[in-house]
């Protein structure tokens, strides 16, 4: 049965990782073509260090006069080493091609965007159009399942052994990243890196998640009869009746779970609380909703 289990999950992982696999590709080829480009037209002539591994090159080039693209094939090559060590060979050889393609698209793109002159009076406006340019194909890249190397490399093996999130440890290093530059550039320049990392993870958010037009509720009251038939006949919407109990008096009670239209959430939540002002109430945002019953009111994405 285990054996089972392992080669149904491996069958289910190939499966996932070998959709549309040429198309994914040329995409993320792509993608990291124009990420090559805005970070050497806006993020290197400004100093501009929002974290990663291409945040530090800015650093070391700066401090030392090493040339970013080579400063960033050299630390990938390290990177993958470390992750041939720490996660094994079948990890690594997983993260080369991804890894090597970002530092190579720096080298080609280097002349290609020396050509490329563009200059805004205000230099907010400048790290703005670099952050939105830049975090688009970022995120297009992450959303269809690859990364740009760098930290992604490094965050896997801090996963592995720190027993934390792949979102906690890239904050940690970005923002460790981020005010190392303090010592090259001063003080300004972090703020600006972290004004245009919070842009950019916004961007990214909005691209991987989308926009989240529904709310999931989640209600727990006595007249649970009476919302039912408020919800199937006044809003029209699905709804599932769920079996729990209290965790301190240990009372089993059914619990409702729907899902609102963002528009109509103001007047539903309303609503539900007039009918039961002590209603145990939870809300959430709701990005993806698949399957089950649409209804009117419901634009499923």
């Amino acid at each position: 049965m285990i054996i089972f289990d392992k080669l149904f999950k491996s069958n289910i992982l190939k499966k996932v990782e070998n959709k549309n696999k040429i198309f994914r590709i040329i995409i993320y080829i792509l993608c990291c073509f124009f990420i090559a480009i805005t970070y050497n037209v806006f993020f290197v002539p400004n100093d501009l260090v929002t974290g990663g591994m291409s945040g530090l090159a800015i650093v070391f080039k700066q401090a030392f006069g090493i040339n970013t693209s080579t400063f960033l094939l050299i630390s990938t090559i390290i990177l993958l080493i470390l992750n041939w060590i720490f996660l094994g060979k079948e990890k690594a050889k997983k993260n080369i091609a991804c890894a090597i393609a970002f530092p190579i698209l720096v080298k080609l793109t280097e002349p290609l965007s020396a050509n490329i002159d563009i200059e805004f009076k205000s230099y907010i406006l400048t790290i703005l159009i670099g952050s939105i340019t830049h975090s688009i194909p970022l995120g297009i890249v992450y959303k269809i399942g690859y990364s740009t190397g760098g930290t992604d490399l490094i965050m896997q093996i801090i996963c592995k052994y720190a027993k934390t999130s792949i979102g906690q440890a890239g904050n940690y290093i970005n923002i460790l990243i981020i005010f190392t530059s303090i010592f090259v550039f001063g003080v300004s320049n972090v703020i600006y890196g972290i004004f245009s990392l919070l842009i950019m993870n916004k961007i990214i958010d909005f691209i991987i998640l989308g926009n989240s037009d529904s709310k999931l509720c989640i209600i727990k009251t006595k007249n649970v009869n009476y919302i039912e038939e408020f919800l199937s006949k006044d809003f029209n919407i699905g709804y599932s009746i769920l079996n729990s109990k209290g965790g301190i008096d240990k009372k089993k009670r059914k619990t409702i779970m729907c899902i609102v239209s963002s528009r109509e959430y103001y007047r539903f939540k309303n609503l539900i609380m007039d009918i039961d002002s002590n209603a145990f109430f939870v809300t959430h945002d709701c990005y993806e909703v698949l399957g089950g019953n649409s209804k009117r009111l419901i634009k499923f994405n």
